[in-house]
C-alpha cells in the first residue's frame, strides 16, 4: 500500500520539484485529507462507514487530487474561466473533470 510519506515525496517533486524540501509537508496533509473526503463522497455516496481508501489505485487518485487542490489555491469552486485561449471549469467536487473521470463509478446499495 502507497504510503503518506511517499504521497509526499512525490507531491514535493510535482509541486516543489525538490524530493527534500518538507517545508509544505503540513499543507500537503491537508490537501491529502480533503482528496481522501472529496474520493469516499463520490465514490462511496451512501456509505459514511467506509473511512479508508481501499487500494494504491484510489490512493493514487487521491495523491494527484492534492497536487491539483494544491495547484488551485483558492480556486476550488471555479466554473469557468477563460483567458488567452486558456479555459477551465470545474463541474463537481472543485476538481478537473479529468479527475473525476478516473473515478470508479459509485458504490450504491439500499439507504440505510
Amino acid at each position: 500500500m502507497i504510503t503518506e510519506e511517499e504521497q509526499l515525496k512525490e507531491m514535493r517533486i510535482e509541486i516543489l520539484e525538490k524530493v527534500k524540501d518538507d517545508s509544505k509537508d503540513e499543507v500537503f496533509k491537508i490537501k491529502l485529507k480533503r482528496a481522501k473526503q472529496r474520493y469516499l463522497r463520490l465514490v462511496y455516496p451512501f456509505n459514511r462507514e467506509i473511512t479508508e481508501l481501499p487500494d494504491d489505485r484510489a490512493k493514487d487518485w487521491q495523491t494527484k487530487c492534492a497536487i491539483e487542490l494544491y495547484n488551485l489555491a483558492g480556486d476550488e469552486n471555479l466554473t469557468s474561466y477563460s483567458e488567452n485561449g486558456l479555459s477551465e471549469s470545474y463541474a463537481r467536487a472543485g476538481i478537473s473533470q479529468d479527475l473525476l473521470n478516473e473515478l470508479p463509478p459509485p458504490v450504491a446499495g439500499v439507504i440505510k
